[in-house]
């Protein structure tokens, strides 16, 4: 009996409010609409885990020599971003930054952007897709490239003029280190091609401003 007793008390707060919800005045639903327009500014942080990381090197006229790596490591990057809204739902824009390695490198990837938020409200889903370079600084500016993707869902309280958004994605990053050849060797660091590509998944927490 107490158990019933307690299972209606619970009814009986829950079916109110949801019925509440159900009759949104269309002051509340204009408030919590959002209607994007124009340009939009923010910053975000997104905290890496390495999953996958291959060192190539190649001397001219000799065998491709590869070293993998599985374990997990960790980095992150600090982001600046500005974007301007086609409509209500798609946004373009670039993003540039400062993402450190596990190993201390620090990369500057700055690379074209595109969001897509689903429904009419500002409280919702949305996709994104990054593209780019990215700048190594190894004895001189080295350009390599960044692709990065994902999901996310933005938070924004009806009367805000801020935005959060929460993302959790995926990174594929090349990078372009100059070749590191010790002692005296009968080719030229011309002859020698090396790379690092490591991918990773993120969680990023962002805001607008």
């Amino acid at each position: 009996m107490r158990r019933f007793t307690l299972l209606a008390l619970l009814v009986l707060m829950i079916a109110p409010q949801a019925e509440a919800k159900r009759r949104e005045s269309p002051e509340e639903i204009e408030r919590k609409t959002r209607h994007y327009a124009g340009w939009e500014f923010g910053a975000a942080a997104r905290f890496d885990v390495l999953f996958y990381e291959l060192n190539y090197m190649r001397i001219t006229g000799e065998d491709a020599v590869r070293a993998y790596q599985t374990q997990a490591k960790f980095g992150g990057n600090i982001m600046l971003n500005a974007g301007y809204f086609l409509n209500n739902h798609w946004k373009l824009g670039i993003e540039a930054g400062a993402q450190i390695q596990y190993d201390k490198t620090v990369v500057v990837p700055i690379y074209a952007t595109a969001h897509y938020y689903y429904g009419k409200r500002k409280n919702c889903l949305f996709n994104f897709l990054n593209m780019g370079t990215n700048i190594l600084f190894d004895h001189g500016m080295r350009f390599g490239s960044t692709v990065a993707g994902g999901v996310g869902y933005r938070i924004q309280k009806p009367d805000a003029a801020h935005a959060y958004d929460i993302m959790v994605g995926y990174q594929a990053l090349l990078l372009n280190p100059r070749p590191e050849l010790p002692g005296d060797y009968s080719f030229s660091k011309n002859e020698v091609n090396r790379k690092r590509f490591n991918q990773g998944v993120f969680i990023g927490f962002g805001i607008t401003f």
